[in-house]
């Protein structure tokens, strides 16, 4: 009994390890949180929610529970008090006792320096039932907590306590530990057994208890709802706990708890699927961003075709210089530049070349261009600005109609002018093997019929020759 409580056979093997490795997790996160934009907001947060909650509620316990002292249940302060005289305490943490609904549990808590350890109602009338000995484990137990500092070290690490496996794993070495000390300091190794048989039945059945026979039905479960049901937990399996104080004591015993693959299998497996989820859902994620993306620019170029039928020069100009596609289409394959044809807009067309648009593009229903729209409607100016920015004269249409026909057709002389120093050809024939010369005819436009027929005649004799 006189020997360190700091002793290293008190601390269980996986306290330090775990807890180094949920303080690495938690400031990995913290330095994650710190160089994201909302660091401001989240890591206040973290650090002061717990804090809060925890002050509230050691407050509803000071106003509610009953202090033991000297004069009120003086028969467990002793026991209180020696205790924290073993354990080495400076000060004494101050003890509570409050109703638990039939609950059999003891915590301790610690805020701002100052500590406590508060027993529930039904495991504190122990001590009317000769369990004084039981007892004296649990509040030697919750002591130890304190003697640890657990609960200074639990709000250093809270990103890895509201993370699966890591803050519970620390949790559970932490109450080996506990365990450990708390069976060493009131040097009842019995005691400690019974007091843990407890949490399991009660305080009335826990004597009728056949230990060995618990401790050999807990270590035949298996399989993997067992060992989750474990590893999600911040309390060890009891039978565990009491078989690891036979092992710390030395008290010969035939159980054996064994060690499973089932772990190790489900955290490569769930590392897998974790992994596999990632790429797979940032892949994924990428399709949709790159789909979304696509629709959004999309719907944002057919703006262009909206301002151009509505004939906004200014917002052309705008969208245009925001980069969006001076070639997008309707439903019916229409292009703003066709727009702009229709209304003989040739400032809005200009624009549009300008900034890419291709003026042989053409239409769905009868494949005729920008170029053949202006000369339905008779836009000198627009025919003009196409045939000077490429537009083809000879391209024909779905009936093989070429733009110096829909001209010849409508008996428009300038246009057609315009036309045959493009590079018109009057020659060229349609699916009813008329040429531009027959159409002039046809709509009563004969001076144009011959001058044309006079041009095709000489093209006719130039190929001769």
């Amino acid at each position: 009994m006189n020997q360190n409580y700091l002793d290293p056979s008190l601390i269980h093997e996986k306290e330090n390890r775990y807890f180094v490795i949920a303080l690495i997790f938690s400031i990995f996160v913290y330095f994650c949180l710190f160089i994201s934009v909302i660091f401001i907001v989240i890591i206040p947060v973290l650090m002061l929610l717990p804090l809060f909650a925890q002050a509230i509620m050691m407050a509803s316990i000071r106003t509610n529970g009953v202090r033991i002292t000297p004069g009120q249940f003086p028969e467990v302060f002793a026991i209180f008090q020696e205790q924290c005289t073993r354990m080495g305490f400076t000060t004494v943490p101050d003890i509570y006792v409050m109703e638990s609904s039939g609950i059999l549990n003891a915590f301790a808590s610690r805020f701002f320096g100052r500590n406590m350890v508060v027993l529930y109602s039904d495991l504190f009338d122990l001590i009317q039932s000769g369990g004084s000995r039981e007892l004296t484990f649990v509040i030697a137990h919750e002591l130890a907590h304190i003697k640890r500092n657990h609960l200074t070290k639990q709000l250093l690490i809270v990103p890895a306590l509201w993370f699966p496996f890591i803050g519970e794993a620390y949790s559970r070495a932490c109450e080996y530990t506990c365990d450990r000390m708390a069976a060493y300091f009131t040097d009842d190794a019995e005691a400690a057994m019974d007091g843990l048989t407890i949490l399991a039945i009660g305080k009335k059945l826990y004597k009728q208890v056949d230990r060995d026979e618990y401790l050999m039905q807990s270590s035949y479960e298996k399989g993997l709802f067992v060992w989750l049901a474990e590893k999600l937990s911040t309390h060890p399996p009891l039978p565990k706990r009491i078989h690891a104080i036979q092992r710390f004591a030395g008290i010969p015993t035939h159980i054996v708890f064994k060690s499973t693959k089932t772990g190790l299998i489900i955290v490569v497996t769930a590392a897998v699927i974790v992994v596999g989820s990632i790429i797979i859902g940032r892949a994924f994620s990428s399709t949709i961003m790159n789909l979304t993306e696509t629709v959004m620019e999309t719907v944002s170029d057919e703006e262009l075709l909206t301002a151009a039928s509505e004939r906004d020069l200014t917002r052309v100009q705008v969208l245009l210089d925001s980069g969006k596609n001076p070639n997008v289409t309707d439903e019916e394959g229409w292009t703003p530049l066709m727009w702009a044809a229709q209304f003989n807009e040739t400032e809005i067309a200009s624009a549009l070349l300008t900034a890419g648009a291709d003026p042989n593009l053409v239409e769905l229903t009868y494949e005729e261009t920008a170029l053949t729209v202006a000369l339905y409607n008779g836009s000198t100016e627009m025919v003009k600005l196409l045939l000077e920015r490429s537009a083809d004269p000879n391209l024909q249409d779905s009936l093989g109609w070429t733009p110096l026909m829909t001209a010849a057709s409508n008996g428009d002389l300038e246009a057609i002018n315009l036309l045959l120093n493009a590079g018109a050809d009057p020659t060229i024939v349609d699916e009813s093997d008329y040429t531009a010369a027959e159409y002039a005819y046809e709509n009563g436009y004969d001076e144009i019929a011959n001058m044309l027929d006079e041009i095709e005649g000489n093209k006719y004799i130039k190929k001769e020759a």
